[in-house]
């Protein structure tokens, strides 16, 4: 129950993520999306399950390690997406997962918390049976999206070694660290964001939680109704750019955010540019990728962000106690600004 604990189980499946991504994306080119799509969801099945019968640190620490090394389901799930969609229509693909991530971290907690009462074992239990539930939807509704003539080709041409020199000589590379960067000056902004509010802004836990769910519901709509639609009017490289300037403003108002007023100001602005950018990215990834390497890349991509956020939020919480409450805003304008820099390249 320690703070270094959570700490430590947060680090382990972050880092086993970062490892194991681009093998499972990779792997889904291979063999395709819906047999590893299932691998990774009975790994997260039984990762809960785990953690809900078990009173050891050592078998929390297995099962976390088990979720790490088998949750590579978002970075199919995007290559699926990539699959059966063209190019005009990847974009608002990948902001429909964006918008079903954005609402689970709004309905989740509360879910966590009904569970909770009745014992701590609860929520783990109910997490497994939600799993076990989307196992059996995808075992007998989902179909497999990797045609047999890519399978094939698979077949004959499959090398991850190759593979992994191959994306990090290409352009893609500076793709992945953008998404290392808004995952870093994200997950270090979010992180803070209780402190702040009750330190700075003497917000009570429900205000702090108002403002979460406001920012959760704001990008689920975002994502799934206003980036399919934006990418019809205006070129990804443009929205990119656009959402970059957007968190900047958003960034800026959150630093000078002394009332609540600015910080809500400030979090909306950034909430809005920050639902644009991320689904943008997937989809320009995803667009300069191969149609062999789909999963592959991905799987990269989202490796890349892990990264982001084993770090963004431990240099946020030496900024927040060292420097200043408002430096981690500081510093995500700081980051903005680089990414804004690098989009750049993109269109000129």
């Amino acid at each position: 129950g320690s703070p270094l604990l959570s700490g430590v189980l947060i680090a382990v499946f972050s880092l086993m993520q970062v490892i194991f991504m681009p093998i499972l994306g990779r792997l889904s080119d291979r063999y395709g999306r819906k047999p590893l799509l299932i691998f990774s969801l009975w790994g997260t099945f039984f990762s809960f399950l785990l953690m809900g019968l078990t009173h050891s640190i050592f078998w929390l620490m297995i099962a976390r390690i088990i979720d790490g090394i088998s949750g590579g389901n978002l970075s199919i799930a995007q290559a699926y997406i990539a699959d059966i969609t063209d190019k005009k229509g990847r974009a608002g693909g990948m902001g429909v997962i964006g918008a079903g991530i954005s609402l689970g971290f709004i309905i989740g907690p509360l879910w966590g918390g009904l569970l909770s009462k009745v014992s701590l074992a609860a929520p783990f239990m109910g997490a497994s049976l939600i799993t076990l539930m989307s196992i059996l939807l995808a075992q007998f509704f989902l179909a497999e999206s990797l045609s047999k003539k890519e399978v094939e080709y698979e077949k004959k041409h499959f090398n991850f070694s190759i593979f992994i020199k191959d994306s990090l000589k290409s352009d893609l590379y500076l793709l992945y660290l953008v998404y290392l960067l808004l995952f870093w000056a994200q997950s270090g902004v979010f992180t803070i964001m209780s402190l702040f509010g009750e330190q700075v802004l003497k917000l009570s836990l429900i205000g702090i939680s108002g403002v979460f769910a406001f920012g959760g519901i704001l990008s689920a709509i975002i994502q799934g109704f206003g980036i399919g639609k934006a990418v019809k009017f205006m070129q990804e490289e443009k929205i990119y750019l656009i959402s970059s300037v957007i968190c900047i403003v958003g960034l800026g108002f959150m630093a000078v955010g002394s009332t609540v007023l600015l910080f809500f100001i400030g979090v909306s602005v950034f909430m809005i540019g920050n639902s644009f950018l991320g689904p943008i990215i997937q989809a320009l990834v995803s667009e300069k990728s191969s149609e062999h390497e789909q999963g592959g890349n991905m799987g990269f991509l989202q490796s890349f962000g892990s990264v982001g956020r084993i770090f963004g939020p431990i240099a946020s919480g030496y900024i927040f106690q060292q420097i200043s409450p408002f430096g981690p805003a500081v510093s995500g304008v700081a980051i903005m600004i680089v990414i804004l820099l690098i989009g750049l390249k993109f269109t000129l």
